[in-house]
């Protein structure tokens, strides 16, 4: 296994040793930030971030380390799993691992294999049911990815006669959308295969009010009128895109969503100084998902807010 990198994670992140319990398994997530495996290094290498991995994978296959293998490290939610497994993140913001990504996750296992006989290949899902890794959540694609992982990161399995398509009703399927579970975008079209269009008309149905625009969307239902706080609660966890995007996408409420997004964040309402209400944090984070753009575009759409974000974010990042 090649390692480019390592970074120690701060002692205040992980557990030295791992008590006593052999290594049998090695668990898959998601990083769920497009950050780059080195800085999410950095970030895991300060006190106080109270959780670590073991291995980062990055967009290209390359292998960094942040927890030597013999300590425990912080990741699945369960002490004694921790002690048993090998964690290891993928870079990915919510869409599916790159061929080299998936390549690394076998060279990784292979190793692991042949250094400690692991005989389990789980995902953070399978131990809390957190959604992670997300584009992997839905037990189809899981068992594709596990099937390339475990064969040495071969090419994807070709779907089968249904398109690859999930089971479930129309209902069913729609409420795992919004749940989260499906991804958005591209990813969540091929998660859903051949059922797409019927399962995205349920969910604008049931989030727009019976809205035909084909929205990518993740919040708590509403009834027949939209739900503008669950709205903007996914424009907030990036579920609508930016721009004309995010406003082809939600039609008609995209004012009164826009108004209520930046009524939460802060943003908006003069060029005073200071970040009065606004949640730093959140924003912080929206701009590390890829929301606010770059350079003057970014500085222009937080105004008066764009020091103290642009602070947290290097705190964060770098």
């Amino acid at each position: 296994m090649n390692i480019v990198e390592f970074v120690q994670a701060s002692g205040a992140n992980y557990t030295a040793g791992r008590g006593g319990r052999a290594i049998d398994g090695m668990a898959v997530h998601y990083t769920a930030t497009s950050a780059s495996a080195h800085n999410n290094l950095v970030y895991f290498s300060r006190a106080g971030t109270g959780a670590s991995a073991h291995l980062f994978v990055d967009k290209d296959g390359s292998i960094r380390q942040s927890v030597r293998l013999e300590d425990t490290a912080w990741a699945v939610g369960d002490f004694a799993e921790n002690q048993r497994t090998v964690s290891v993140e993928v870079v990915s913001a919510g869409e599916d691992f790159t061929d080299s990504q998936v390549a690394a996750l076998a060279e990784i296992w292979a190793f692991l294999r042949a250094t400690h006989g692991v005989t389990r290949l789980i995902r953070h899902y399978d131990v809390t049911g957190k959604l992670c890794p997300a584009p992997y959540v839905d037990a189809g694609k899981w068992a594709a990815l596990k099937a390339r992982i475990l064969g040495g990161g071969g090419a994807a399995v070709a779907p089968g006669p249904s398109g690859g398509a999930p089971s479930g009703s129309v209902a069913d399927l729609a409420a795992r959308v919004i749940a989260g579970e499906f991804g958005n975008g591209d990813a969540r079209r091929a998660a859903l295969g051949s059922r797409y269009d019927e399962v995205q008309a349920e969910v604008n149905r049931i989030l727009l009010g019976g809205s035909g625009s084909a929205a990518p969307a993740a919040a708590a239902p509403a009834p027949a009128a939209p739900d503008i706080e669950a709205l903007a609660q996914a424009v907030i966890r990036g579920e609508y895109g930016n721009g004309d995007a995010r406003r082809a996408a939600l039609g008609a409420n995209y004012d009164a969503v826009q108004a209520r997004v930046n009524e939460i964040l802060g943003v908006g309402g003069g060029s005073s100084g200071g970040s009065g209400g606004a949640d730093i944090e959140a924003l912080a984070q929206a701009v590390i998902r890829g929301d606010y753009g770059n350079g003057e575009e970014r500085r222009r759409r937080l105004g008066s807010l764009y020091d103290a974000v642009q602070a947290r974010v290097n705190e964060i990042l770098l």
